[in-house]
């Protein structure tokens, strides 16, 4: 495919150009971005990886350790109302009974707590389906008391459910790079340990890879820094010298850069989100325009409102990771205007 260097607006680009420029950037690359979703999986999306990481989670040392783990399928068999697959990144089930979801989201967009919720309902839906099998399965025999007695137990019995976010933008509800969530009254008391959201919010954490001496530590940094490097450290850990060779360029399958370039290019949800914001903008410079009596002030505020909407236009394709030369040609802003967002 040949490629024309200038397009003077997103739109007017097809999504075969841009996954075929994503596409060839990528090759020039050393590691996959373990920050979009194929990246996250191959990275992450591997027993002993997986087993790694949720230790350094949940901070468990000796015998409370995560042993293993049963990765599990990620389609959730729930009704749920997008137009999008109801797919979790990673779901598994780990030895000591917890059964986890671990996201990765890139790009922020309205609601994403709501989101959250929503995705959790449906994960603890799905994982209280297949916890009680083996109590309310179809039988051919009449059941004991003791039967009995079990699944009345269990009836309404919930596994414990963790949902693990590592999000690239900044999370205004937390302080911190990580936060624990749970259900809890106006007092601060938990009403349930059974279900807990953990919230990484990468734009937080600072930390430099000497400083990195936890296995939590060690898992945040290189999904941070693993896209832009050329080397990375492996910590003298096995589990994460496999890892780290999981991502890289020059050996995984054409079939999986294809896949990383596709993840790479704005999505529709990602459109629906750049246009919400290019809305809100335009009001919002209407507004100021309006303000003024003056056809001075009221060109000034268009002017003005305009402005404001090419930055914000600009700061959200960023937050997308959108490569800067593609945002200047959506904003029209120079290159040193959108470093300075």
């Amino acid at each position: 495919m040949s490629i024309n260097p200038v397009f003077p607006d997103f739109a007017e680009a097809s999504r075969e150009y841009w996954e075929q420029l994503t596409y060839e950037k990528i090759k020039k690359r050393t590691y996959l971005d373990p920050l979009y979703d194929v990246a996250f999986k191959v990275f992450l999306n591997d027993p002993e990886a997986l087993v790694s990481f949720l230790n350094g989670v949940f901070h468990l040392e000796g015998e409370k350790r995560i042993v293993s783990v049963t990765v599990k399928n990620t389609e959730v068999n729930i009704l749920f109302p997008q137009t999008k697959t109801f797919r979790l990144d990673i779901r598994a089930t780990t030895s000591n009974g917890y059964c986890i979801n671990v996201e990765m989201q890139k790009a922020k967009h309205s609601r994403f707590i709501e989101r959250i919720l929503l995705q959790h309902s449906a994960f603890m839906l799905q994982s209280k389906y297949e916890w009680d099998q083996d109590f309310f399965k179809e039988s051919v025999r009449e059941l004991s008391d003791e039967e009995r007695a079990l699944r009345e137990a269990s009836r309404y019995e919930i596994p414990p459910t963790y949902a693990i976010w590592v999000c690239d933008f900044h999370l205004e509800q937390q302080e911190g790079y990580c936060g624990t969530w749970g259900v809890r009254n106006e007092k601060g008391l938990t009403l349930t340990d059974k279900v807990k959201y953990i919230l990484y919010d990468l734009t937080q954490f600072d930390k430099t890879k000497e400083q990195a001496e936890t296995d939590e530590d060690r898992w945040l940094w290189l999904l941070k820094h693993a896209g832009e490097s050329d080397s990375l450290p492996d910590f003298n850990d096995d589990v994460i010298a496999q890892a780290i060779k999981r991502l890289l360029v020059r050996t995984a399958p054409d079939s999986i850069l294809k896949q990383q370039a596709r993840n790479m290019v704005m999505t529709e949800e990602e459109l629906d989100y750049l246009a919400t914001l290019k809305v809100r903008a335009r009001e919002e410079g209407r507004a100021e325009g309006r303000a003024e009596g003056r056809e001075e002030g009221r060109a000034e505020g268009r002017a003005e409102g305009e402005m404001n909407k090419a930055r914000e236009m600009a700061k959200a394709m960023l937050d997308l990771g959108i490569p800067v030369e593609k945002v200047m040609q959506v904003s029209k802003l120079t290159e040193d205007e959108i470093r300075k967002l």
